[in-house]
Parts: structure tokens; C-alpha cells; sequence
């Protein structure tokens, strides 16, 4: 009798510690369904339209990104800039980066040294600001950041955790071919190198004219000589030495790892992100996941390499797609796959006109679309975008509107149930409703698409019937490349402005809904293209017109290297900087298989101070 009381007592005990597990359990899930979202946006660099495999590519292994559209919705119909630090800032700021002078109206048209004090401004409210000072995120940022690290003073500050990201684990620039192999100064198709060359050929050319003809004399002649020549070496100096200055890993302002090595680089990008998710899981988070690749340099692990049916470029992407999936294996394994937002996109379209230094293409596909990076056709704009969003987004369904990069921070702002920024005014749109169902027609009427600080083109969304029509008033003047593709071989990158650009008067009105590729324009003196074009032309007037005078970020006194202003590693100065990052904490890939994630603290949550 004993015995079966005790029995009997095990039992309760036994059923008491289940109940109590299952009521925990149930006020956690509880609790995880009432709190705000997670939100995590993954960004692609310069991987096109056609390089994934649920966009209509056969042959490139993007399983997890597929998984997403399964799961979620696609936006066929998504665009932003032609370059990363004007789509990045419109993503950042839901604003058009010519309304903040980050715009340019010459050949750099991105921030190209992370010592220059060219920057998205700090008085810019970014969605990591937002979402952390009016809804109490956790805010971070792993992978490219390439929108300045200036400090307007001390606690004004360009830089992620000055622009509200609580930890910042990765590139301030950006992924250059100095950070390889590579060097910029072997790419002499760019006319940049070339044109310096031929400056300082005929500037001694010039001297040598003037000295035989009696016009200066023999100090003259070695001033003009000697200024041209030290000229020339400096900026020789500066290209030997360009992965000391813009090829750094850093941890918040801390410099970790200079020059930046790409052994295990994806790796280690991911497990920040990952080990920031469950050190923040138990609280609503912002994670920015913003990759280096596709962009020049390409690098990839050999796993992926061996199995890539398209070279190191594919290998690129599939390793992006492998680290979706860890992403995405850490969130189930946390139990938040079910109220987190995740937001996946490229910043703009595929380089086409990218090759190696042994001429072999290294550049991404934009399917049908005519174009690529750094020109507004629609391969240079239209990007592969999914989000998924469990019980709020119908899976496996489609957004065919038009929709831009700028509109992710008021319609996050919606989600989330906080205000836009104040006193600012936005150029995205709330697509909430859009993505939901709730509503059938884009928020853009018109949208206007910028070449540095040109209007190039707008693409018009009437009310009134399903097409949508793209107006260009400039276009870049296409050759036809190795492949077959059209881009801007002769002067890469594709110019704005000058002769290699065409201007349009009447503009050129391609219907997209029948003709994607812009191979076949409308008549202009069709009455309803000409109504068109009036009402875009109206538009674009009335739009620079709203655009307010701002600090220009790319005048030449700001986009210098600033040796005074080189970040370097911790006890070290320009030019003699060099530290690496212990990497221990990255597993080794295997050959075959996923790698599993472990989450774990491989790092300290940092106050953005």
C-alpha cells in the first residue's frame, strides 16, 4: 500500500511539472504573439533579377531564397537605385538621397574612401532610429554599411551605431578587388586609371611644347614636371595601399581585422548575425543581414565553388543562399520564424559589364531586363525582392506593382504602429495594405528614377487601366559586350551626363506590362502617349521643385582620402595598420550538408555609445 502511494505521489509530481511546463510554455508563445514583430531584412550586393532560381534561373542553386517565396510574397515589380550607397540610403531614410545631398552630379557617384567625410548626414532619421527610440527595438547591422562614417561632432555621427544600430559587425565601405587579389589599378578598363595616365602624359607633353618653344624656361619646366610627376605617384601610392585604407572589418568603431582577409568571411558574417538573434531573442529586433556579395571582389568557399555551374560568381550567390537558410534555421530553432518579418532584396541590378582580371565575366543576369548596375533601365533597378510574414502575408502569392526600396520604412513604421519621422518628407510609400491584399494598385502613381543627381527616367502607374509605362529622358549610349548583353563597356560605369548619354526630347515611353525588356517604344505622337508625357514632365518639375538645398556630399573636398581621418587598428597608425580577427569562434565549412548554426555568445551586446 506504501509503495503505491508512493507510486502514486511520483505521478502527481510528475503531472504537476508538465502542467507547469505547459502553462510557461504557452504564456512564452503567449508572449511571443502579442509583442511587436522581429524584423530581419537580408540585402543582396549587385546580385540581379535572373540569378534566382524563384525569379525564372534553372540553373543557380537558391533553395532556402525559393523556400521564402514558397512561404511568402514576391515582388516582381521592386526597384531603387542603379548603385549601393543611393539605394542603401533610400532603404535606411525611406528618402531619395538627393533630398539629404547625397546625390552626385559627377563620375563618383558612391562613397569611395572610409576616411572621406562624404555621408549619409546624422540629422537623417534611419528605420534602426525609428524603430529603437519609439518602440524599444534591439537594433543591428551585420555586412556592408557604405553610407560614411563621419562624425559631424560627438554625437553626430554617420557611422551604424550613430545612426541607431545598437551593434555594427562588418565593412564601413564596401567589397573592392584591393581587398583580393585584385587591384583597382588593374582595371584599366576603367577610363578613370586611363584618363589620369594620359593627364600626366600630356601635361609633361605640354611642358616639353612650352620649353622648346621659348615660352617658360628650364625652373618652369621642372616645376610642371616635377608637380605632375609627384602627383602621379600619390595616386600611385594610394592605389598600392587602398586595402590598408578601405579593406577593414570592424566591430562597432573598433577596428578588428585590417587589411580584411575572406577566409571564412561569409561564415563569420552569419554567425554574428545569428548569435545577435538569440542573444536578443526574449525582445523584438531589428537585424540589417547586408551582404558583400555578389560585388567585385568575388570570393567564395571552394564547397560552393566546386559545386557552382556558374564559376565564382554562382558559387557567390549560392553561398548568400546558404546563409538565408542558417538565418532562417536559427529563427525556427528560437521559436520567432512566426512573428518576424523578413524583408530579402538586392541593393540594384547585376553588374554586367563586371570581369576578372583575366577578362573572364564575373557580372550577375537581369533576366529580360535590358541594362545593369549604375543605369536606370530596368536590369539596373528591378530587383529580386521576397517578404514573408507568417498569418499576415498569403504564401506563395505575388506583388506585380510597382514598389521601391524607400517604401520599407513606412511600411514598417505601419506594421510596427509607430510614427514616420517627423518634419521629414518621405518618397516611400506604405505598402502594407499592398502586401497584405487589402489593396490591388501600388500607392506610386508616378516614381521617379535617379542617375546620380539626374532625373533619367519615371515609370507612370495610371489609375485607370494595368499598365505601367517607363519614360526615359535620358539613357546611357549601350554596347553590345562579350556575352551579348548591353551595357556600358566603352566607359564603365555607365555615365549620367556628357556625351556618352543621350538626351530625349520627345522622352521614349516603353509600356513595361507588354514590353519588360525596353526593346520597343511607343509612338510619341500617339494623343495618349503624348498625355503621358506631359503629366510625367509635370511631375518630375513639381518634384525638383520640393527638393530643399542641402550639404553636397560629393563636392571633391569631401570625397578625398583623409589620412587624419583613417580609421586603423588599436595602437597602430596609418600606413602601418594590421590586425587580424581571431576566427576561432567559425565553424569550418564540411564538405556536403548544411552547417548547422550553433547560437551561442561569441560576442558582447555593445550600447550604441
Amino acid at each position: 500500500m506504501a509503495a503505491s502511494s508512493q507510486h502514486l505521489s511520483v505521478v502527481l509530481l510528475l503531472l504537476l511539472v508538465y502542467l507547469a511546463n505547459y502553462q510557461t510554455s504557452l504564456a512564452e508563445e503567449e508572449d511571443t504573439k502579442s509583442r511587436r514583430p522581429n524584423i530581419v531584412f537580408i540585402i543582396m550586393d549587385d546580385v540581379g533579377i535572373g540569378d534566382i532560381g524563384c525569379f525564372g534561373n534553372n540553373t543557380m542553386k537558391t533553395p532556402h531564397i525559393d523556400q521564402l517565396a514558397r512561404e511568402g510574397v514576391k515582388l516582381t515589380h521592386h526597384v531603387s537605385f542603379p548603385m549601393c550607397t543611393p539605394s542603401r540610403a533610400a532603404l535606411m531614410t525611406g528618402r531619395f538621397p538627393v533630398r539629404y545631398g547625397l546625390a552626385s552630379n559627377h563620375l563618383i557617384r558612391v562613397i569611395i574612401y572610409v576616411s572621406s567625410i562624404a555621408s549619409m548626414p546624422p540629422s537623417e532619421t534611419t528605420i534602426a532610429e525609428m524603430l529603437k527610440n519609439e518602440a524599444g527595438y534591439a537594433t543591428g547591422l551585420i555586412g556592408k554599411w557604405h553610407l560614411g562614417i563621419n562624425c559631424e561632432s560627438e554625437d553626430a555621427c554617420s557611422d551604424p551605431n550613430g545612426q541607431g544600430f545598437d551593434y555594427f559587425y562588418g565593412l564601413p565601405l564596401t567589397n573592392l578587388k584591393d581587398c583580393g587579389h585584385g587591384s583597382v589599378w588593374q582595371v584599366w578598363r576603367s577610363t578613370v586609371y586611363r584618363d589620369i595616365f594620359l593627364a600626366f602624359f600630356a601635361v609633361v607633353a605640354g611642358a616639353i611644347y612650352l620649353r622648346m618653344n621659348g615660352f617658360i624656361g628650364k625652373n618652369g619646366f621642372r616645376v610642371i614636371v616635377t608637380f605632375a610627376t609627384i602627383l602621379t605617384f600619390s595616386l600611385y601610392f594610394m592605389m598600392k595601399t587602398m586595402g590598408l585604407m578601405n579593406c577593414i572589418l570592424m566591430e562597432n568603431r573598433k577596428v578588428i581585422e585590417q587589411p580584411l582577409s575572406y577566409d571564412n568571411l561569409n561564415q563569420r558574417l552569419t554567425r554574428r548575425a545569428i548569435s545577435f538573434i538569440e542573444r536578443n531573442q526574449n525582445e523584438p529586433f531589428f537585424l540589417v543581414m547586408s551582404h558583400i556579395q555578389a560585388h567585385t571582389q568575388i570570393f567564395s568557399s571552394k564547397r560552393f565553388i566546386d559545386k557552382s555551374e556558374h564559376g565564382i560568381y554562382g558559387a557567390a550567390v549560392e553561398e548568400i543562399d546558404w546563409s538565408v537558410g542558417e538565418l532562417m534555421l536559427a529563427l525556427k530553432k528560437l521559436g520567432l520564424e512566426n512573428n518576424t518579418l523578413v524583408y530579402l532584396t538586392s541593393d540594384n541590378g547585376a553588374h554586367i559589364e563586371e570581369r576578372s582580371d583575366d577578362g573572364m565575366r564575373e557580372g550577375g543576369w537581369n533576366g529580360v531586363y535590358r541594362g545593369g548596375k549604375t543605369n536606370t533601365y530596368e536590369g539596373g533597378i528591378r530587383l529580386p525582392t521576397i517578404l514573408r510574414f507568417p498569418g499576415v502575408f498569403e504564401p506563395g502569392s505575388e506583388v506585380d506593382e510597382p514598389t521601391h526600396m524607400a517604401d520599407m520604412l513606412p511600411t514598417v513604421a505601419s506594421m510596427v504602429g509607430v510614427p514616420t519621422p517627423a518634419s521629414k518628407v518621405l518618397d516611400g510609400k506604405n505598402i502594407f495594405p499592398l502586401l497584405k491584399g487589402e489593396e490591388k494598385i501600388t500607392p506610386h502613381e508616378i516614381m521617379f528614377h535617379y542617375c546620380g543627381s539626374y532625373v533619367h527616367s519615371a515609370r507612370y502607374r495610371p489609375r485607370t487601366e494595368s499598365a505601367v509605362y517607363k519614360i526615359h529622358f535620358y539613357t546611357p549610349r549601350l554596347t553590345e559586350g562579350p556575352y551579348g548583353q548591353l551595357g556600358c563597356f566603352q566607359v564603365y560605369p555607365c555615365r549620367c551626363s556628357g556625351r556618352y548619354v543621350n538626351i530625349h526630347n520627345p522622352p521614349i515611353v516603353y509600356n513595361l506590362t507588354a514590353d519588360p525588356s525596353e526593346m520597343r517604344p511607343e509612338d510619341p505622337n500617339d494623343p495618349y502617349i503624348g498625355e503621358i508625357i506631359d503629366k510625367v514632365k509635370s511631375a518630375v518639375d513639381e518634384h525638383k521643385r520640393g527638393i530643399e538645398k542641402s550639404p553636397y556630399q560629393y563636392a571633391m573636398r569631401k570625397v578625398i582620402f583623409r589620412p587624419w581621418k583613417q580609421p586603423c587598428c588599436e595602437g597602430s597608425v596609418f600606413p602601418f595598420c594590421k590586425c587580424k580577427e581571431n576566427t576561432d569562434f567559425v565553424l569550418p565549412l564540411p564538405d556536403d550538408g548544411p552547417l548547422k548554426p550553433e547560437v551561442e555568445e561569441i560576442m558582447p551586446k555593445v550600447p550604441s555609445s
